[in-house]
């Protein structure tokens, strides 16, 4: 059973974040703020939260238009995974198509008493933790 696993939403200024420590339940973390287009900053933010929950695997969201082309998120997702690629070398990093899944985590939020207005401050960790429960549907740990 894969354990210790991130779930991630990158976005242009925010990073999503959710983790299934049993494999098998998905919690939301704190999303990470940073400058708008700045990466690297929100890689730096992002550091502390791989190294104290001892991560194994990450499956960040790919972004695609619902045709499955590429989308202007799409390269900036890439480039992403390889400047974190080398930071963690024992850590397994997989692309999760992420189509729909604000959407999805939007629907979550609202059925539990979430406004559009306090959606915003957890709608990209919700949207994590959709791309993670995806993830572990595919690996057959859900």
């Amino acid at each position: 059973m894969v354990k210790n696993i991130l779930g991630l939403d990158l976005g242009k200024g925010s990073l999503g974040i959710a983790i299934s420590r049993s494999g098998m339940f998905v919690s939301p973390l704190k999303e990470v703020r940073f400058h708008a287009g700045d990466y690297d900053e929100c890689i730096k933010l992002f550091l502390k939260t791989i190294e104290m929950e001892k991560v194994e695997h990450i499956a960040i969201g790919l972004p695609l238009f619902p045709s499955g082309d590429p989308c202007e998120m799409t390269p900036i997702v890439e480039k992403f995974i390889e400047k974190i690629a080398p930071l963690f070398p024992g850590v397994d990093i997989n692309k999760v198509d992420e189509r729909n899944s604000t959407v999805e985590a939007a629907a979550m939020l609202h059925s539990n008493n979430k406004n559009s207005k306090k959606q915003r401050a957890v709608i990209d960790s919700a949207a994590a933790m959709i791309i993670l429960e995806r993830y572990l549907d595919s690996i057959g740990q859900l």
